[in-house]
This record gives C-alpha cells, structure tokens and sequence, in this order.
C-alpha cells in the first residue's frame, strides 16, 4: 500500500544521532566526481526535476564516500549552491534564488516500485531538512533517510558514473537516460552476447525520464535523437535505438544499443569537458558580505571580482564609463590588439563604447535592475559564463562590424539604436560566431587604436579586405565560390586515398549540399542568421571546426564514410517508409553540419571499435522521416 504524506511509512528509518553523522562540506568533498547509485533508484524512481537541479543532486551524491556508513549532512556556502544549481549569483536576488532552488527540491516527491510484480511503493523527498544558518551565510542540506540503502555501502546491483560527463547536457532528458544507459549496460552486453536485444517499453521510458509527450514523433524527436546527440558527443558510451515493436502505427518499443567507447577515447572527452568547464567550475575567492537573511535582496552581497570571466553586475549599467572598461577586460583587449587588424579594433572599441552607453537605457518594456537592462546583462552574461569571457565571441564578430554592420549604421538616422540592436542579436547567437581555435599571434605587436567616442558623425566607411584563415561570407557569394572554399580547407587527396568508391561519390554531393546549406535562405527559419548571401548559422559550425582541426578533412570523412553510397542507398531504396531519399540525405547533411562535434566522435568511437562500419537499419535518418 503506498504512503501519503500524513501516514508514517511501514518501516520507518532508524534515527540517526548528530555525533554519528558525518559532515561533507563542499570545499572538502565539492570536488568528487564519482557518484554510485542502486539500480532501484535510477531505473524505478519518478520524479521531476529541472536539468540544474538534477546536476545539483549529482553533485550531492558525488560527495558520499565509499567509506560513508551515513548518508552526511551537506554544508556549503550560499554561492557554491547558486554555482551548483547553475544561477548567476550577481543577479540581485541570491537569497529569493536559493530559496526557490531549496524549495523546489524539498518538495518534488520521489517514488519508485520497490519489487517487480508487487504493489508495494515507496514515496519521499529528497531532503529531510534544509537550514540557511543567518550568521555564517551557509547552507546544510539533510538527505531523506529513505535514501541510505540506495547510495550508502553499495555491494550488488549499483551503478556508478562520473558525473563530468553530464556537464555539457543541455537536456535534463539526456542526463536520465545517460543515467538509464549506464544502469542497463551490463544487461545489454550480457544480452548481446546471447543474440538478444535489449528492449524498452515506450510508456515506461516516458515515466522514467518525466515525458509527457502524447506521441513518438514527439519522443523521438525531443527526448531520443537528443540525448543520443549529447550522449554520443560527450561520454563514455555510445547510445543508439531502433524501433523495436509497432501496435498499428503505435510504436511500443524500441531495442537499444549501448556500447561502451574505448577508454582513450572516454579520457579525451574527459579531458575534453574539464578544459572546457574549468572557467565556469573554478572556485572564485570571493567575500561574502553577511547580513540578516529577510526578504530584501540586497541583504547579501558578493564583492564583485574584475577577471575575464566572472559576469558583470547590473548595477554597472548606470555608470557607462565604469562598464566600458569593465567589458575591456572580459575582451581581454590587449590580447585582442595583438590578433586583429587596426580597423577590427576599432569596430570593437565602437561597439563597446555602443554596448556601455545603451546598458543602462531601457524601453516601455525593458525591465531594469539595480541600474541596468536585464535583457542586455542577462545576454552578455550567458556569454560571458559559456565562453570565459567575451574575447572570443569579439574575434568571430569584429570583421564582421568593421566591413558590413558599423558602415549601415553610419547610414541610419540613429546609428546608436541600431547597432545596439545588431550587437545584442549577436550576443544571443554566439555560438555562430565564436571562433574555435585561438588566432596565431601576430609577429610584431599593434598599438592599440585609438578608442573613439560613438557619436553619428564616427561612423566611417572600411575598405579592409576580410580575413582569410576562415570561411567568411563573401565565399557564400556564388556557389563557384563557397565550393571553392569548401575545398580550401578540404584535403581532398587525403581523402582520396583513405575513402571507398561509394564513400567518395558520397562527398562529392555532401559537398554540394554543404555549399547549399551555407548559401540558402529558408524565409522564417534562417532569419537574423543570414550576412549578404551567407548563412552565418552554418559558416559559423565548419569555423568551429577549421579552428579546432585545422581545416574541414575530418568532418567530411566522418559525413562520407556515415553516408557511403555502397550502403547507404540501398538501405533508403529497399525500406518502404522512404517516399523521398533525397529529402533524407539533405536532412542528415545539415543535422551533420550542425552538430559536427558528435559527428566526428560518433566517427572515431566507431574507428576505435573496430572500424567504421556503415549505419545498420535503424539508423537515425531513417527513423527521422518514419511519419513523413
């Protein structure tokens, strides 16, 4: 019989003295990784959490040690919770954030059934307790009792994970599945090896991971080719599915794979993450100034540290001038000077004079805190956070505002306005223009330009010709041109010689569709992604990729070997739910080219296993068009 909240369970937990519970604190234990966990409670457990939060119980987990005979209390301070949860702690109102965050744990029920084909259920909540201590600024968080046997001295049919590899899911449904992959693994590979699959019941996939969904399109869609992006992108398996049982046009079931990637391969993606987060993980050493925790947010504070990488305070929108050179050093400006050209520069010195003069000036609907437009902070700020700084984002836009933006806004009657607007669409769209690779460093070093006033009489016309180490958009001009670049960063006797014949006849159109997709202009989907003839939303992806490697040699050979002609068309031609393989092969192109990270890893894992073996049935493209 299930508990409600008022009964008391039917085997209560044993109290537990204070003097017999360990304390793990976050500067003690924060850094911890491995977290372990009963099979119970990761494949029977329901529950709802946001994404932050999930990351946050992780992280709680991480800190149980092996050795722990008592689930500890938790104590952190009020910013290592607001990191953990994933909220800028410079947004004014730290204390109404925590607690939300604490209150929204405390009170998402958690129920799972305890023994297969009994009725027996188990509900609680995650946290016992949870106490904001007033004179030090700290948090103490208790675990449910009811938890203990699911995370305290583990001995059979458990699962452990390091949680590193769940820092760049952008998708709470990736985290859980992850979660589910890993509980499974041992199943799926001791089924592999009897010739069985590993099947999983669609209604009971959508309770696991909290999907409402009313259909599969939806589920596949929003919850599988997602986290089977994510997961393949950035952990230590390789995860794929295929539609395992129908009832009409009803999909039931589907049969999972869940390979484990070699282990160099899982230490680089480790590698890969922990360089790539260690910015936003790192400990600032910031004072706390405490007060009385009540209602006003403005109780507590931090002391604002100036490093490129800490986000700016809203309050600095009402002193320009202060904001301003604040921005320089999240630019980073001397290194800046050293890798653009004079008239780059001087875009960039305009556009941040544009960005401090327009921060603290706010419409009928902008809404303004402490001083500042929250819009404005708010998108600066993500960028600051994902990037480390601003520094990058300006190398990927500078070109851009010297040649094209600055010299129309010259031409407005209120140029202000209107390079504010163009600045922050291109703060929300970063990632198109960060570049991937930092710029070789110039042999002698520029003097800074001088930092001009942005009034409407500085807006001046450039003739500087654009730079030439990645696609830019005037090789989008004619598809002559965006092929001819296309083949500048492509060894194409490289690949000549590693290719097939049926995988070289398939580079040849993917490079013809990537030209396609780099020039075309779908009204509605591609607007404010489009610069003259380019679409900047995929000059900006193979950027990332000529930055990180080079040149584009190994996205294409990825694409090609994935969609080998020898198999890759006959799989479309013989499989009745394929009315048109050319609107397949378009649409697994541009998925390609707008992930080609998890492109390429999924490519190498392959390589490590074995060779890279062409998709089996099943494969993602074609479950892609299944209700077309």
């Amino acid at each position: 019989m299930a508990t409600n909240d008022s009964q008391i369970p039917e085997n209560p937990q044993p109290e537990v003295s204070d003097k017999m519970v360990p304390v793990a604190t976050f500067s003690g234990r924060g850094g911890q990784t491995i977290v372990r966990k009963s099979n119970d409670l990761i494949q029977n457990a329901m529950y709802s959490l946001t994404l932050s939060q999930q990351k946050l119980m992780l992280h709680i987990f991480a800190m149980i040690k092996p050795s722990d005979t008592e689930l500890p209390r938790y104590e952190m301070s009020i910013y290592e919770f607001l990191k953990l949860c994933g909220v800028d702690p410079h947004n004014g109102s730290m204390y109404k954030q925590v607690k939300k965050n604490i209150e929204d744990i405390a009170n998402a029920k958690v129920q799972w059934i305890r023994l297969a084909g009994t009725q027996k259920i188990t509900m609680f909540r995650w946290l016992s307790s949870a106490t904001i201590d007033e004179g030090t600024g700290k948090i103490v968080l208790t675990l449910d009792q009811s938890l203990k046997p699911h995370l305290i001295q583990l001995k059979e049919f458990y699962t452990t994970m390091n949680i590193t590899y769940t820092l760049p899911m952008k998708s709470q449904y990736s985290l859980k599945i992850y979660e589910l992959c890993k509980s499974y693994q041992n199943l799926y590979l001791s089924k592999k090896q009897k010739g069985e699959p590993l099947v999983w019941n669609i209604d009971t996939l959508k309770k696991q991971v909290d999907c409402n969904a009313a259909n599969w399109a939806h589920v596949r869609r929003t919850v599988l080719d997602k986290a089977k992006s994510e997961i393949n992108g950035h952990t230590d398996i390789f995860f794929d599915y295929e539609v395992y049982e129908k009832d009409r046009q009803r999909v039931i079931a589907i049969a999972v794979t869940i390979e484990p990637v070699d282990e160099q391969v899982a230490d680089n993606k480790l590698e890969e993450i922990t360089k790539s987060m260690s910015r936003k993980m790192r400990k600032r050493k910031m004072e706390m100034d405490y007060g009385t925790l009540d209602d006003d947010p403005d109780v507590l504070t931090l002391e604002y540290v100036s490093v490129p990488e800490t986000t700016i305070p809203y309050s600095y929108g009402a002193t320009p001038e202060l904001l301003a050179r604040e921005i320089e050093v999240k630019a980073e400006i001397e290194k800046l000077a050293k890798t653009l050209m004079p008239d780059e520069m001087a875009a960039v010195h305009t556009m941040i004079d544009t960005m401090a003069k327009m921060a603290g000036k706010g419409g009928a609907n902008d809404k303004m805190i402490d001083g500042g437009n929250a819009l404005f902070f708010q998108t600066m700020n993500n960028v600051i956070d994902n990037c480390g700084g601003l520094r990058r984002w300006f190398e990927g836009v500078a070109n851009r505002y010297a040649m094209r933006v600055i010299p129309t806004a010259r031409t407005k009657n209120a140029p202000l306005p209107y390079l504010y607007k163009a600045i922050l669409e291109d703060l929300e769209n970063y990632r198109i223009y960060v570049v991937g690779g930092v710029p070789e460093q110039l042999t002698e070093e520029a003097p800074p330009p001088e930092k001009p006033d942005i009034v409407e009489a500085d807006f001046v016309e450039t003739t500087a010709e654009p730079a030439q180490d990645m696609l830019n958009y005037t090789d989008a001009e004619t598809k002559k041109s965006m092929l001819a670049a296309l083949n500048r960063y492509t060894d194409l006797d490289e690949l000549s010689v590693k290719l097939t014949t049926g995988q070289m006849e398939a580079l040849d159109d993917i490079l013809q569709m990537t030209a396609y997709f780099c020039r075309r202009n779908v009204k509605g989907k591609d607007d404010g992604m489009m610069d003259g003839k380019a679409n900047m939303q995929f000059i900006g992806a193979l950027n990332k990729v000529i930055g990180r490697y080079g040149g584009l040699t190994p996205l294409f050979e990825a694409m090609a070997v994935m969609m080998d002609y020898d198999t890759y068309w006959k799989e479309l031609m013989k499989n009745p739910r394929i009315k048109n393989p050319k609107l397949v092969f378009q649409a697994e192109v541009e998925k390609a080219l707008l992930m080609p990270a998890a492109v390429m890893a999924e490519h190498n894992a392959r390589k490590e296993q074995g060779g890279s073996r062409p998709p089996k049935k099943g494969f993602s493209w074609l479950d892609e068009f299944e209700d077309r």
